[in-house]
């Protein structure tokens, strides 16, 4: 029998015509490097006419050698080259191994493994032992045995075993093959079928997988990329290979979504319910049984699961799949529900693209699927944003009558399709008189009781509307802007405007109380407020009270005027951020979806915040004023399936009417930069907690305070009075 030589480094003694030096395992098994042999009969081949075997007895029940020539020894304490040392010690240890080990001492050291879908990487060979992941055998006992990418590898005084599988398999190997093979013959190309295939990210996956066949993040993204170009076999196949590498419950959510692709219905289901079962071993899953049985009797089941999980309190799986479910085919059983669910899909999908590539989605969808509520309404927004209006308004009444025929509701964020106007609506509202629908010209108005409150403009006016549940945010309003003011002598007289729908007895004694105080004892300070019922009480027209409001108080009253959400309070220096944006600023608002050209970039029409606003013109505001009321007026419609959005459609027509044509003419601030006029609940966790944000504040509160600043000569202040 014949042996090699290993050194204490993990190389074997090799040599070039007489020259001695470490050569490695492959070097070796391909014959690049001819290795030094010992013998049965301790003869060293072609050493030995100048060396001896000498047997390390101080390391018993081990094949360690070294070799002996007078005092010196053959030593191998350097990693690349072997050296003669006077002394025997680890690195003059040789470790001599069957010659029949060097394939597979090869194979594990030059080749990715994984075990139990483990990447464990290549065995190093150190210290006459080999180490892979947390095993560790000595080299000369290793036992081996192969199936396919399979190794069992164990040792001859231990039985445990460990399995092993290649990487790359051979299957892995065909796949790309193949893959590659197809490419090149140029029989994968995107098509109208597949919008998120793109070539060049198909080949820089193909190129990372090679580099490192054992990540499995990359085989995944190759797998997606497969799925873009709607090649399923090579998609399945390579996510087979993933899932042998990992055994991650999301892996096999991945399997399901691409059996329902295929229409394998059965197989999804299986493959789903192995998936729910892995990721939640402990949890019944009887709810989910009746989506398990539609999928498996060939409807788009899956498109529900993250509504049923929500609904069980259950995690969704990852998502990096997702896209091959937008667009799709849908299957003609689909009930309505699924319908619903893939619409939602489909436009939180649209939003986050760029507009040649939501075109891309769009032509897709229509191809698949024909004209639907979800491809309308996107394709509006496409037109939009394109500046192309006149279209985009066509689609936006295509999208509102399919939405109404089908029963199907836009997300939240679309729900002013049902509420937005074309330009040729819009110009018609001056054209006609509006009835006042929603009723607020039948409200009480109580105007501040100061004799001059119309004579003397005040500088600013401040237009909030609220119902009586929403009242409990008044309070603090109200004492925060008469803090400003008071810590803000030099500041002018600034008039503050509410709206209540059906408010109680009780806060309408508060607000005329406090409205008397102010008249009397506050310069800087006043209130009017109005109160009645709308012929529709939702949270759509609650919002809306404000613009409602604005026709009789521009009547009244000439000056700049900010409206915002009643859910906010004034910081204690908003006298002096007032006055640096009345000196820099004509209008001012939440312009989150444009630029700083005027130009919309992203969102929908009405994509425009309406929390706070600001209009500094005050000669224009009585047709702002009446615009906005009437398209309020006109838009809503109690036989929309909802009006949500009604406040930001209007604000939105009113700026691109009145503001927008002259962006480069007017100073228009973005309230979302610099220090915010009012503190919001987005700035302080919710509205819970604006509540309690810098201390509560309750009617009691605000009278008690007032209490203390009325001067001695003058009656006491109370909610009774």
């Amino acid at each position: 029998m014949a042996f090699f030589l290993l050194s204490w480094h993990g190389a074997l003694v090799g040599y070039t015509g007489l020259h001695m030096h470490p050569a490695s395992f492959t070097d070796v098994l391909f014959r690049a490097v001819s290795p030094v042999v010992l013998h049965d009969d301790g003869a060293v081949e072609p050493c030995d006419a100048f060396t001896k075997v000498v047997p390390v007895d101080s390391i018993p029940n081990r094949p360690l050698i070294a070799l002996k020539a007078n005092a010196h020894y053959l030593s191998s304490r350097g990693l690349d080259k072997l050296d003669a040392a006077p002394i025997c010690a680890a690195w003059e240890h040789f470790l001599a191994i069957p010659t029949t080990l060097l394939p597979l001492l090869k194979d594990l050291t030059t080749r990715d493994w994984h075990e139990n879908g483990r990447w464990v990487g290549r065995a190093v060979c150190h210290e006459h032992h080999i180490h892979l992941g947390d095993h560790k055998w000595p080299a000369e006992a290793l036992q081996a045995e192969r199936k396919g990418d399979t190794l069992t590898l164990w040792s001859e005084d231990s039985d445990q075993r460990v399995t092993l599988t290649q990487c790359p398999s051979r299957t892995l190997s065909a796949l790309l093959e193949t893959l590659t093979e197809r490419l090149q013959m140029g029989e994968i190309r995107p098509s109208q079928r597949t919008p998120w295939a793109v070539s060049e990210e198909l080949r820089e996956h193909i190129l990372k997988v090679c580099v490192n066949p054992g990540d499995t993040g990359y085989l995944l993204h190759l797998a997606r990329a497969c799925g873009f170009f709607e090649l399923w076999d090579l998609a399945a196949g390579l996510l087979s290979c993933a899932r042998t590498q990992d055994t991650n419950p999301d892996l096999i959510y991945y399997a399901a979504i691409l059996a329902l692709r295929t229409k394998e219905y059965e197989t999804a289901a299986q493959l789903l319910h192995e998936a729910l079962t892995t990721r939640f071993p402990d949890i019944t899953l009887e709810r989910i049984q009746p989506l398990l049985t539609r999928l498996k009797g060939g409807e788009d089941a899956l498109l529900d699961l993250p509504r049923q999980l929500r609904r069980m309190g259950l995690s969704m799986f990852d998502g990096l799949f997702n896209q091959l479910l937008v667009p799709m085919p849908l299957a003609r059983q689909n009930g309505h529900d699924l319908r619903q669910a893939y619409s939602e899909r489909f436009e939180e999908t649209c939003t986050g693209q760029n507009i040649p590539h939501r075109l891309k989605l769009l032509a897709a969808e229509a191809h698949l699927n024909g004209i639907s509520y979800w491809e309308e309404v996107n394709m509006a927004h496409a037109s939009w944003l394109a500046g192309l209006c006149r279209e985009a308004d066509t689609h936006y009444a295509n999208a509102k009558a399919l939405a109404i025929e089908t029963k199907i509701n836009p997300i939240h964020y679309n729900c002013g399709v049902f509420s937005w106007l074309s330009e040729g609506e819009c110009n018609s509202l001056s054209s006609r008189a509006v009835p006042d629908r929603l009723g607020v010209s039948d409200w009480k108005w109580h105007f501040s009781p100061e004799e001059n409150a119309a004579a003397i403009p005040p500088a600013l006016g401040l237009v909030f509307g609220c119902d009586s549940k929403y009242f409990r945010f008044i309070p603090k309003l109200i004492l925060s802007l008469v803090r400003a003011c008071r810590a803000d002598p030099s500041g002018s007289a600034i008039h503050l405007f509410i709206g209540v729908e059906q408010p109680t007895m009780e806060q309408l004694t508060f607000l005329t109380t406090v409205s008397e105080w102010l008249a009397t004892h506050d310069p800087k300070v006043k209130l009017s407020f109005a109160h009645g019922t709308l012929t529709y009480r939702d949270g759509a027209t609650y919002t809306a009270i404000r613009y409602l409001m604005l026709p009789e108080i521009v009547a009244r009253f000439r000056c700049p005027l900010i409206t915002a959400d009643c859910d906010g309070y004034f910081p204690a220096d908003f006298v002096a951020l007032w006055r640096q944006m009345a000196n820099s600023s004509d209008y001012g608002f939440r312009l989150y979806a444009y630029n700083h050209e005027g130009k919309q970039v992203m969102g929908e029409p009405w994509g425009f915040g309406a929390g706070i606003s600001y209009f500094g013109e005050p000669d224009l505001l009585p047709p702002i004023a009446h615009f906005l009321s009437d398209y309020l007026n006109t838009a809503y419609s109690p036989q929309n399936p909802t009006n949500w959005c009604v406040d930001q459609c209007a604000l939105a027509a009113a700026f691109r009417r009145f503001v927008a044509p002259r962006w480069n003419d007017l100073r228009i601030k973005f309230m979302d930069e610099g220090a915010p006029l009012m503190v919001m609940p987005h700035h302080v966790g919710g509205k819970e907690a604006l509540l309690s944000h810098d201390g509560s504040v309750s009617m009691v509160d605000v009278v008690v305070e007032l209490a203390r600043h009325t001067p001695a000569s003058a009656s006491s202040v109370s909610l009774s009075s």
